[in-house]
């Protein structure tokens, strides 16, 4: 026959084989068995079973199982997420996206990240078909992480059925399972607030960052602690403490409102953030 596309057959059980096409991905598993989908970087649709093989993939760097449509009046948010690790950006399509994505880089230990980066096909007797994770990490200890995110408020017994399937399928290839939902909102406010100074171009020159970690020693307010860097333009050391409490050299309470009168002290971290 001409004019077909290619067919892509996987062997399911004992039974023999079914047909996959090759082109786009399924909304079920094709046989009685768990598989998984993905695109790779050049547009080739593959699926296998779930299995520690996976843990060899470079699931990261799959192109998305779907994005998002846009149109007018839209109510949900989409956008894209500079990943400093990598120099790459993130696809979200909704604020919870966005601010769990903006935790993760704060907490620092996701090294890769990808978004609806495979299609998980349930094997046929799960209560669920098939679930597209939202995010996929490679974690600087190694861990690989699947991570879902949901409003609290929208984990219904549907949700839950997919999760329990998703949790099983990481745990039969070695990933961990993470489902996330809110956190404190003053914490998501204050995140947002230093975001925009985690990058190299912030970070204080060498003289500064030791006369502000020797500051900030003793634990004292933010804003006394930048007059003492530099009692005449304390406003251009803001940047440089926002810097250093995003990359972990300051410590504050993060689920309280962040202003000059918010108490900062070191955390002893040798290791720098950046040159």
């Amino acid at each position: 026959m001409t004019g077909a596309g290619p067919a892509l057959h996987v062997v399911i059980g004992t039974g023999g084989t079914d047909p996959l096409d090759g082109s786009k991905f399924a909304t079920r598993s094709p046989g009685p068995l768990d598989v998984i989908q993905w695109r790779t970087p050049t547009g080739t649709l593959r699926t296998e079973r779930p299995s520690p093989a996976l843990l060899h993939e470079r699931l990261w760097e799959t192109q998305p199982v779907r994005r998002g449509v846009q149109y007018p009046n839209r109510r949900n948010q989409h956008g894209l997420y500079f990943w400093p690790r990598t120099g790459e950006h993130v696809w979200y399509e909704s604020g919870l996206e966005l601010a769990s994505l903006v935790d993760l880089d704060y907490q620092g230990q996701a090294v890769h990240i990808a978004a609806q980066p495979f299609r998980l096909l349930f094997r046929r007797q799960s209560p669920a078909t098939y679930h597209d994770p939202d995010f996929f990490a490679v974690h600087a200890n190694g861990d690989q992480v699947v991570y879902d995110v949901k409003p609290s408020d929208r984990i219904t017994p549907k949700a839950v059925d997919q999760f329990a399937e998703t949790a099983r399928i990481c745990d039969a290839v070695g990933w961990r399972h993470v489902v996330l939902t809110e956190t404190h909102a003053q914490r998501t406010a204050n995140l947002e607030f230093l975001r925009s100074t985690r990058h190299t171009r912030c970070h204080p020159p060498t003289e500064r960052l030791e006369h502000l970690l020797s500051v900030f020693d003793g634990a004292r307010p933010i804003g006394e602690g930048i007059a003492m860097a530099d009692c005449r333009h304390p406003a251009l050391v803001m940047p440089h403490v926002r810097h250093l409490l995003w990359h972990h050299h300051l410590r504050v309470d993060l689920e309280q409102h962040l202003d000059f009168d918010t108490i900062a002290t070191t955390t002893g971290r040798s290791t720098p953030c950046c040159g």
